[in-house]
């Protein structure tokens, strides 16, 4: 009998965690349905696969997003990323200069009340590219040939902490790729880090069922 209680209690259990599950939408968490909001972070990115040292840059954009009934939604956007560096070698200590548009399509997750992990996808688009090569021949940097630097396709983890308000702050890692000529000096390959501010804008409350 009393092992039978205990069982019987166990399913209970369970059974409850399922319901407060079920009701842990993202209304409850103090989240909406739709999510507009704008950030912006300075970063820090460098080459992957070059003898260079990473130099700080600045990120800012705007992105929506999705809640789904659960703890889960998705986010896109625009993001304007500009990359700093410099090469570092005796013969070459140049700063490259790079801008990006990109596009992200992430998942994200609410595990617990203010925060929110974050996992997706991002594509690069490249709009300039400055530098001051060896081969420069003028003063200041210039905009490298075309096809120097290309768009590239890359990956960002996040996470999200909601301080105040409409106010939250984040860390991110991001890297991007594309293929490279082994032998040229430039390189299409980056990662870095991002630390943002976030203001959401524009929210309305989750419709009750």
């Amino acid at each position: 009998m009393t092992v039978f209680c205990i069982q019987n209690l166990r399913a209970q259990g369970g059974e409850l965690l399922i319901q407060q599950y079920g009701k842990a939408d993202v209304e409850n968490i103090g989240l909406r349905k739709w999510n507009y909001e704008v950030h912006i972070a300075p970063n820090i990115f460098n080459t992957n696969n070059r003898a260079t040292k990473s130099k700080l840059g600045i990120s800012s954009g705007g992105t929506v997003s999705y809640n789904f009934k659960k703890s889960y939604g998705l986010r896109t956007g625009i993001d304007i990323h500009m990359l700093n560096y410099t090469y570092d070698s005796e013969k070459d200590s140049s700063k490259d200069e790079l801008m990006f548009l990109s596009v992200p399509l992430t998942g994200r997750l609410y595990p617990v009340n203010r925060i929110k992990i974050e996992l997706g996808f991002i594509y690069n688009f490249l709009l300039s590219a400055k530098g001051d090569p060896p081969t420069n021949k003028k003063e200041g940097a210039v905009p490298y040939p075309s096809g120097t630097f290309n768009n590239s396709f890359g990956m960002l983890a996040a996470v999200h902490y909601s301080v105040w308000k409409r106010f939250s702050v984040s860390a991110q890692y991001q890297f991007q790729k594309n293929n490279t000529n082994p032998l040229q000096r430039e390189t299409n390959y980056f990662d870095g880090f991002l630390l943002g501010i976030h203001y959401t804008f524009l929210t309305t409350k989750k419709p009750s069922n």
